[in-house]
């Protein structure tokens, strides 16, 4: 079993989640989480997703060590419900980045910790009003199809409003989202983030589906979080940690909560697998390399912050020896559905995501290199063919693959006074209408044409051979090695890491590049040697 520890890291982070409360019953704004609203005053609004944090104060009171404060960790915690409770019912409620958002986000992560900390200390109807009404309406009339994580943690807080009050939800209606959310996952067990697979959000995936099991007694959602344990499970152990860059949302973090679940399953190969890609993940929290490390105070407050302190009680209330089962090196893997590629050669570690522009990462205990694909530079515009991209082809298998596409063109957004006039404006007549809008614009780019790129990765033995060439060059193209910091905009992406210092360490390679007519070519060899 498992001997990760993460009570340093919870008591680390717990003053810290604390200082984001607005912790004086005297005042208006007693009970919020976004200390930029309510201390530094730098924001106009209360990002209303923060109030996760309050869920985080209910399970940290269960905790020997806080066992002194539980009764005043309580009072906080429903300090955030009622604070949660008095924004429902304003105009554009629900915000996260913007005034009058009507975000889907914050009104389903909020929801599901208000309606958790509600139930847990039952309390009056009068702390929250008409606020649990106005949220179960938004979300039965809601649907988010591109981040699953988001769907499932509305789904949940439906399946706890209807534990609080089955008069809150219309049963039909909820029977109808869970088949539309259950379809969102994969036969290969992945939910839908953007088109693709993502480990972290999969991990809030897991969180979610565990309480929709707990709320609704549903097998279907403890059958599809075990589908989607056993996807991360694979990947996690191949890769002796998390897969970074190759995660279709550039998480680097994942949180631990729905896969101690797995622990106590009844299926010991499950508990098994659990526990290795525990020790994996997390048996090195206080290193300063380690993901967590690098997750800022907002991520602390959101859905990062319970999920590890439900993991503890659940670490806390189980049997544990010193015995810990050593992974078994994988043999080659591939999903056709999202791309994966995975092999091995003696000690060296392969992972390659086609439809991320074949990008590859290859491990040998500390050691690490990195190819992210390219960057064209045409004049001010810049193309790059490091962005999960569907409409990508590939053939071949792991030790041969053929990977061609379209780059996609990134365009910088600077952030000025004048644009949040006009988004404040827009955003009080229109709503949550423009989000698709803004998302389309921020997230969601389409390939362009005018470039088209094609890279072969060959392993062979005691080298790897990767083979890029872009056609549909005007002549005046500048060619720069991608690095791992992503372009596409992702919340709770783009922590810092390591390997934004150095790519690569370790591994010997050679880049030969150049420019024939149109065609631009490169060929780089790693050494495995």
């Amino acid at each position: 079993m498992t001997m990760v520890d993460f009570h340093p890291l919870i008591n680390r982070n717990f003053p810290r989640i604390l200082t984001q409360l607005n912790r004086d019953p005297n005042t208006a704004h007693y009970g919020s989480f976004d200390r930029n609203w309510w201390h530094y005053k730098i924001r106009d609004f209360s990002s209303i997703i923060l109030q996760q944090g309050g869920y985080f104060l209910e399970m940290a009171a269960k905790m020997p060590e806080y066992k002194d404060f539980s009764e005043q960790l309580h009072a906080y915690s429903a300090a955030s419900v009622g604070f949660w409770a008095g924004r429902a019912g304003r105009k554009g409620a629900f915000e996260e980045y913007y005034p009058w958002e009507n975000g889907y986000p914050p009104l389903a992560f909020s929801t599901l910790a208000a309606a958790k900390i509600f139930l847990s200390q039952n309390l009056p109807v009068t702390v929250t009003g008409d606020a649990l009404t106005i949220a179960a309406r938004k979300l039965l009339q809601r649907f988010e199809a591109k981040a699953a994580n988001q769907q499932l943690a509305g789904l949940a807080a439906l399946a706890v409003l209807k534990k609080i009050n089955p008069d809150l939800v219309d049963g039909l209606t909820f029977d109808r989202l869970t088949e539309q959310t259950l379809a969102l996952q994969s036969d290969e067990g992945w939910f839908t983030e953007y088109d693709g697979p993502d480990l972290g959000y999969l991990s809030v995936s897991l969180d979610c589906l565990w309480d929709l099991s707990d709320y609704t007694e549903d097998q279907r959602f403890a059958d599809s979080a075990t589908m989607a344990f056993r996807f991360l499970a694979k990947l996690i152990i191949h890769n002796r940690g998390p897969v970074g860059m190759h995660n279709s949302r550039n998480t680097d973090y994942i949180v631990p909560y729905g896969i101690c679940r797995f622990l106590g399953s009844g299926n010991q190969e499950d508990s098994i697998l659990a526990s290795q890609v525990m020790d994996i993940l997390y048996s090195d929290t206080d290193n300063p390399d380690h993901f967590f490390q690098a997750v800022d105070d907002r991520y602390w407050s959101h859905y990062i912050g319970h999920s590890v302190v439900r993991a503890q009680l659940i670490l806390d209330g189980i049997h544990r020896n010193t015995e810990v089962t050593t992974p078994k090196d994988s043999p080659d893997l591939f999903w056709n559905g999202c791309g994966y590629a995975m092999a091995s050669q003696n000690n060296h570690r392969m992972m390659i995501s086609c439809l991320k522009g074949g990008i590859i990462t290859i491990r040998n205990q500390k050691n690490y290199f990195n190819d992210f694909g390219w960057i064209i530079f045409d004049g001010k515009k810049q193309f790059v063919t490091h962005w999960w991209t569907p409409s990508i082809r590939f053939t071949g298998n792991p030790d041969d693959l053929g990977i061609t596409g379209h780059p996609v063109q990134f365009k910088e957004n600077t952030s000025t006074p004048f644009k949040h006039f006009v988004l404040r404006i827009v955003s009080y007549f229109s709503g949550h209408k423009i989000i698709k809008l803004l998302k389309d614009l921020l997230i969601f780019r389409k390939s362009d044409q005018r470039f088209e790129f094609k890279r072969n990765i060959k392993i062979q033995h005691g080298k790897i051979v990767i083979t890029d060439v872009i056609s549909g060059l005007k002549g005046n193209e500048k060619f720069v090695k991608a690095p791992r910091f992503s372009k596409r905009h992702v919340a709770s992406a783009d922590s810092f890491h390591l390997e934004d210092m150095a790519m690569v360490k370790g591994y010997e390679y050679n880049t030969r590049s150049q420019v024939i007519g149109r065609i631009f070519e490169a060929t780089t060899i790693v050494n495995l040697d």
